[in-house]
């Protein structure tokens, strides 16, 4: 059963767990998602996965219903995992795995978040990344229960979801996609792009996803003069279509545990050129899938795409390179590996489907 405060789109730790869900229930198993909200309730439910409305906690009160919602559904239910992918969820979860002897497992999606100690009410703690494990025990995590899972994104059962009409895609293009706000750097990519720009003027910078910086965002685009090469082309629930179109995909993230879009932009094609931040190494295979640079040096990333923009030799090469191993990144790994888990902490073998 897994427990998230919503599960709305152009967020991914509920890409994670949708897709977590989808791909369970694909293999067998009785899935439940608990959530006061959502994007993917068609998709789940298509896929087996029995989603449950739920009050949604937005305050002390509304908490309290919530974690009230969560017992009585436990207590009927009686699942073997309770999974927890935010923190008001942990809380509510480990109330009601107290009260019905429940497994909880928490997954930390957002570690960089300071409310996120409280993910280590679970019985077991998930970190997304090797990395992000690493930093989870400096922060005094214990150790005999804090394993890692690296999250899946290749074979998402969201591609298979009615395309999104947000596109299509200016060409050729440097794509960006996540949500528009300070931890991910949005402004570095425009302004390293408006450099390679000048000598590269027939390439496009298509931005994806939405956020509070979206307007400063718009903004700096204007005052560069980059009006007609910069698009923002909003939220979509179908991204591999438009990550196939792109040619380079960047991440200027100054915190990420691992870098789902990453993944996928492997996945799709894509030349990757990513900071080196959290589990993004990782993600890239310490640089051999993908080009690394330090957070916040937009030299740096001028000097990474540069070439990929001007040598189709260069550019195709690093995109031979994302897409080569991409398959370790399979939803399906990820489910076969969280089974896993499950079974160690219940003390139980893993079952066949």
């Amino acid at each position: 059963m897994h427990v998230l405060k919503h599960a709305q789109q152009g967020n991914g730790h509920v890409h994670v767990a949708v897709d977590l869900a989808c791909a369970q229930a694909d293999a067998g198993h009785h899935v439940a998602m608990v959530i006061a909200h959502g994007s993917y309730d068609d998709l789940l439910e298509a896929h087996g996965v029995r989603v449950v409305h739920v009050t949604e906690p937005t305050g002390k009160r509304s908490a309290a219903r919530n974690t009230s919602d969560l017992f009585r559904l436990v207590r009927r239910e009686r699942p073997d995992v309770l999974h927890a992918h935010m923190m008001s969820s942990a809380v509510a979860g480990f109330v009601v795995a107290k009260l019905t002897k429940t497994l909880l497992v928490t997954t930390v999606h957002n570690s960089f978040d300071g409310h996120s100690s409280l993910m280590r009410l679970g019985g077991v703690v998930v970190a997304v990344s090797e990395a992000e494990r690493r930093h989870l025990l400096q922060r005094h995590f214990p150790a005999r229960k804090t394993v890692t899972v690296l999250n899946g994104a290749v074979g998402s059962p969201r591609e298979q979801l009615p395309l999104d009409d947000i596109g299509p895609a200016d060409v050729p293009c440097v794509m960006t996609l996540s949500g528009l706000h300070p931890r991910k750097a949005v402004g570095d990519v425009i302004h390293a792009f408006a450099r390679v720009h000048r000598d590269n003027p027939n390439w496009h910078l298509n931005i994806v996803g939405e956020g509070p910086d979206q307007p400063a965002l718009e903004s700096l685009v204007d005052s560069l003069g980059l009006g007609m090469s910069v698009r923002f082309l909003g939220l979509t629930r179908t991204p591999r279509y438009l990550l196939e179109a792109a040619d380079v995909f960047v991440s200027a993230s100054l915190a990420e545990p691992f870098g789902l879009s990453i993944a996928e932009a492997r996945a799709a094609g894509c030349a990757v050129v990513a900071t080196a931040v959290g589990g993004v190494p990782e993600v890239l295979e310490q640089g051999r899938a993908g080009l690394l640079v330090e957070p916040s040096d937009r030299d740096a990333l001028v000097a990474a795409l540069g070439p990929l923009l001007e040598d189709p030799q260069h550019l195709a090469e690093w995109q031979s390179r994302a897409r080569e191993g991409s398959d370790r990144f399979s939803v399906r790994r990820m489910a076969n590996d969280y089974e896993d888990v499950y079974a160690r902490a219940l003390g139980r073998g893993r079952k066949a489907p």
